[in-house]
């Protein structure tokens, strides 16, 4: 009996902290979830609009916004995919300057909705669910289903995927094309090969390759080694559903690839695009003074020939200049890599990326305000995976919430600082920071448990005493 009363005493006094499991919630039913998610849908849908009508409003659009919008109206005339400036002269001139899907897009868009400047700067409402949907997703498989929440409601009020979503530019359709990519590699890494999620998940990067052509980074940083490593599954279904999605990719992007051969004599999925943003971000005023690690619209012209020639060799020249520059200016390579880093990551004077930012359809200050807090979540929520990742005994999950962040720092150091290559990254750091907000909160209710221990035990103890009285009389 002593010794039964020294067990129940030591454990009473024992100095662990008791664990602390909160209340039920509504949402944490499937039924509440979903509920929850449409609201917060909703409120994603509300800030666009209003960023549109009331933020956006008197802002010109970028000369990039103007391109893709013509080429929207151009497809859906069935004027096909060509210069835009073609469109106003007397032959039309076939181009690959850009990936073919973000037009695509516009051009669905501008038919249901007309080609107004409000109604394609509405085009990215309807993404930005998206996103906020599958970051829920992708949130509640990494950690539980209130991280995926808060992670979705701050990717549905985040100030710069509202203006990325509402700059018609094709990061409208980056950001929930690499989110599909995760939450489907996710999937096959943690439940096995199933045939139609691999084909999807091809799918889903190919598509994501014709939206921006560095983006396929993805198949080898994610698709493959997801499938590579899929639970449960023998080496050769591995290995064969690898091939399944190298195919699926190929089948997807193969076809664009070999129009742009017919058209304009490249294989490549786009030629301007890429060229001078090597010709911007590779010269003088880029290695050195206020454009460091950044990109300069005149370094652009001096490297683009003037005698009308081809599309496929203006490109040529370009890349020409800044391979040259580069090779002979090698010293100034770490330098300028740390810049662009640092740009990237909005780590530099918002002042100087906010006016950058609004040659690219943006609000000077909505973004002075948006890219300091960029900054912050980078590296809150940088700390907020790591800690989630150990708590959880990550592995190969690790390659899920890795790749959009070296995605977006190699996409910089191989072309320039802007800042709105990161947010591919956005929505998982912001399921970091929610992670990383959810384990204070439960840290703190349970240190208000260990405080309010021996008070409700006395009252329980009280309470107790009190019936045996009561039951004895």
């Amino acid at each position: 009996m002593s010794a039964g009363r020294t067990a129940v005493n030591r454990e009473s006094h024992s100095p662990e902290r008791p664990s602390v499991t909160p209340n039920a919630r509504a949402w944490e039913s499937p039924r509440g979830w979903a509920l929850s998610l449409a609201l917060i849908s909703t409120v994603a849908v509300a800030a666009r609009v209003a960023y549109v009508l009331w933020v956006l409003g008197p802002v010109r659009s970028g000369l990039d916004a103007i391109w893709y919008q013509l080429q929207g109206g151009s497809i859906l005339a069935g004027t096909g995919y060509v210069v835009p400036t073609s469109l106003f002269e007397g032959e039309l001139t076939p181009t690959a300057a850009f990936p073919p899907v973000y037009p695509a897009y516009q051009a669905l868009w501008q038919w249901m909705f007309g080609p107004g400047a409000t109604a394609v700067r509405m085009a990215g409402v309807v993404p930005g669910v998206v996103t906020v949907v599958l970051v829920a997703i992708l949130g509640r498989a990494l950690a539980d289903a209130r991280v995926g929440l808060l992670a979705a409601g701050a990717v549905a009020l985040s100030p710069t995927l509202v203006a990325a979503d509402s700059s018609t530019m094709s990061e409208n359709l980056t950001v929930p094309l690499v989110l599909a990519a995760l939450v489907l590699a996710h999937r096959v890494l943690t439940k096995g090969i199933g045939w139609t999620s691999v084909i999807a998940l091809g799918a889903v990067c190919g598509v994501a390759v014709l939206t921006r052509q560095d983006l396929a980074l993805i198949v080898v940083l994610v698709a493959l080694p997801a499938v590579l490593a899929s639970a449960g599954t023998g080496m050769g279904a591995r290995l064969s559903a690898a091939a399944l999605v190298v195919l699926v990719v190929v089948a997807v992007v193969g076809p664009w690839m070999w129009r742009n051969h017919r058209a304009v004599g490249t294989y490549a999925v786009s030629t301007i695009s890429p060229s001078s943003a090597l010709a911007g971000s590779n010269c003088d005023a880029t290695f050195g003074g206020p454009d460091l690690g950044s990109w300069s619209f005149p370094c652009v012209v001096d490297a683009t020939p003037t005698g009308g020639e081809p599309e496929v060799e203006v490109a040529d020249a370009q890349r020409t200049r800044a391979t040259d520059y580069v090779r002979t200016h090698l010293s100034g390579v770490p330098l300028v890599l740390a810049a662009r880093t640092s740009r990237v990551w909005a780590a530099w004077d918002p002042r100087d990326l906010a006016r950058r930012d609004a040659d690219e359809t943006r609000r000077y200050g909505w973004q002075v305000v948006s890219r300091p807090l960029d900054a912050v979540l980078a590296m809150v929520g940088g700390i907020g995976l790591v800690r989630l990742g150990r708590r959880r005994s990550w592995g190969w999950e690790w390659l899920i919430v890795a790749a959009p962040l070296v995605m977006v720092c190699v996409s910089a150091a191989a072309s320039y600082g802007n800042p709105r290559f990161n947010v591919t990254a956005l929505p998982v750091l912001s399921i970091g920071a929610a992670s990383l907000l959810t384990g204070l909160i439960d840290a703190k209710r349970s240190d208000a448990a260990v405080r309010d221990g021996p008070v409700n035990g006395a009252c329980l103890g009280a309470q107790s005493s009190g019936s045996r009285s009561r039951r004895n009389s």
